[in-house]
C-alpha cells in the first residue's frame, strides 16, 4: 500500500513539472512573437528594445513547489474480542431408587415317598459246571467251522523268465561311443553286460557280467545298451519276461 502511495505522489509530481515547463514554453513564444510583430509595426528610425531587454521585461511566473501529500496509513480496526459464552453447569441425571427385592417364596417341602415292603426276589441256583464247558464247546467249534471249510488262497504263479540266445531290436540299435581318456591311454577289450527285460519289452535291469577291466570302458558299455529299444520273447505265441547277455568289444585298429 505504500508503495502505490509513493508511486501516485512521483506521478502527481511530475504531471506539475511538465505542466509548469510547457506554461514556460508557450509564454515564451508568445513574447516573441510579439517582439516580432512590435519590430515590424516600429518605423526604421525609431529606438527598437533589444531582445534582452525583452527577454528581461517578460515576467516569469514562479515555480511553485509541490509537497508530496503524506502517506495515509490504513487504520486497522481494533475488534474486540467477544467474552467466552457462559458455560452451562452440566446437569447429572439423579439415579433412579433401587428396586425392592422380591423375597423368596417358601416352596413346600417334597414328600418322601413311602417305600414298599416287598419280598426279595429269589436269583436262580448257579448251573452246573459241566453244563457251562458244554456251552464253550459248542461256541468254539462253531467258530472254527468257517475256518476249517474255507480253503486256502491259491498261490499266484509268477512268469517264467526265459533266456534268450540272440537280442531281438525294435530299431537298430547306436554303437557305443568309444572313451577318449581310454583311446589315449591305448586301453580296449570286451564288456558282457547283461540285459532284463519284461513281457512287454522294457528293459528291467541292466548291469555288468564281465568287465574289460578299464571302468571307463564299462560305463560306456551300459550307457549305449540303455537306450537300445528291444522286442519282447515270445514264448508259445505269447510274450513272456526274458534276459539276454551282450557282449560289446572295445578295440583300436593300428593306422596304416
Amino acid at each position: 500500500m505504500q508503495m502505490l502511495l509513493n508511486n501516485r505522489d512521483k506521478l502527481f509530481a511530475l504531471d506539475v513539472g511538465m505542466r509548469v515547463g510547457l506554461f514556460l514554453l508557450v509564454s515564451v513564444a508568445v513574447h516573441l512573437a510579439a517582439g516580432q510583430w512590435l519590430d515590424w509595426r516600429t518605423p526604421p528610425g525609431a529606438s527598437r528594445p533589444t531582445a534582452v531587454a525583452q527577454a528581461e521585461a517578460v515576467a516569469l511566473p514562479r515555480l511553485v513547489t509541490v509537497v508530496p501529500p503524506a502517506p495515509i496509513e490504513p487504520e486497522v480496526e481494533s475488534v474486540a474480542e467477544a467474552p467466552p459464552a457462559p458455560v452451562a453447569p452440566a446437569v447429572v441425571p439423579r439415579p433412579d431408587p433401587p428396586t425392592p427385592m422380591p423375597e423368596p417364596r417358601k416352596q413346600p417341602l417334597a414328600q418322601v415317598p413311602q417305600l414298599s415292603r416287598t419280598p426279595p426276589v429269589e436269583s436262580p441256583p448257579p448251573a452246573a459246571p459241566q453244563e457251562t464247558q458244554a456251552t464253550q464247546e459248542q461256541q468254539a467249534s462253531a467258530a472254527t467251522a468257517p475256518q476249517l471249510n474255507a480253503s486256502p488262497p491259491l498261490p499266484v504263479a509268477e512268469p517264467v523268465e526265459v533266456v534268450s540266445q540272440a537280442p531281438r531290436f525294435r530299431e537298430p540299435p547306436a554303437a557305443p561311443v568309444y572313451p577318449a581318456q581310454a583311446r589315449r591311454r591305448n586301453q580296449q577289450g570286451q564288456v558282457l553286460v547283461e540285459v532284463r527285460l519284461d513281457a512287454e519289452g522294457e528293459q528291467r535291469e541292466v548291469r555288468v557280467v564281465q568287465s574289460s577291466g578299464f571302468t571307463s570302458l564299462d560305463r560306456a558299455a551300459l550307457e549305449a545298451v540303455a537306450d537300445w529299444k528291444f522286442q519282447p520273447e515270445l514264448l508259445a505265441g505269447q510274450p513272456t519276461p526274458s534276459r539276454v547277455q551282450i557282449p560289446i568289444d572295445f578295440a583300436l585298429h593300428a593306422r596304416r
